[in-house]
């Protein structure tokens, strides 16, 4: 069977399980996110000034949200499969083995605090119809992270998007 853009879309909207991040918001992942990106946000580390602040203590930098979340290289964590990698397993099996990323955005709507504990669930927002590229045929796949903290407060909104193409073919065109 080949794979067509109805196909694909038949992937859209569809919510993993929510996935609990396995560090909590410390103030040491904070300390180090700051000194590696040279950020002196007095927020994130001084705590007199963070206490006077509407936040009434040290919040992490919102960018930083899905540190906490990141799946540990070892030992493997057995888990379902997300919607993401459903997706790009069936674009591989049909010749769509490269990627890269072609954009990120994030929105945030509540500031992450020493001792939440961030979870998420990752759904496919959108997905393009084939779109002949250089770099081969193609589609751009739109992946939608609605992170939460320990209280389902949304803290964070962040898509990511990828364009998976066949780097062999360099034909293109809508297979539909």
């Amino acid at each position: 069977m080949s794979l067509t853009h109805a196909i694909l879309k038949e992937h859209v909207g569809v919510d993993s399980e929510r996935i609990i991040g396995p560090d909590a918001v410390c103030t040491q992942m904070i300390r180090h996110w700051c000194e590696v990106m040279e950020d002196t946000n007095p927020l994130y580390q001084d705590e007199e000034f963070a206490a006077q602040s509407k936040h009434g203590g040290i919040i992490a930098p919102p960018t930083q949200v899905q540190v906490y979340t990141m799946t540990p290289l070892w030992p493997k964590v057995e888990r379902p499969a997300t919607p993401q990698e459903l997706i790009v397993k069936l674009l591989a099996d049909h010749g769509y083995t490269s990627i890269v990323a072609t954009g990120q955005e994030q929105e945030y709507f509540a500031p992450i605090k020493p001792g939440d504990q961030i979870s998420y669930t990752i759904s496919v927002k959108e997905v393009s119809p084939q779109k002949k590229t250089a770099r081969g045929p193609g589609y751009f796949v739109t992946f939608l992270y609605a992170y939460v903290n320990q209280h389902d407060e949304k803290v964070c909104d962040q898509t990511f998007t990828i364009l998976a193409y066949n780097a062999i073919s360099k034909e293109g065109g809508d297979k539909e």
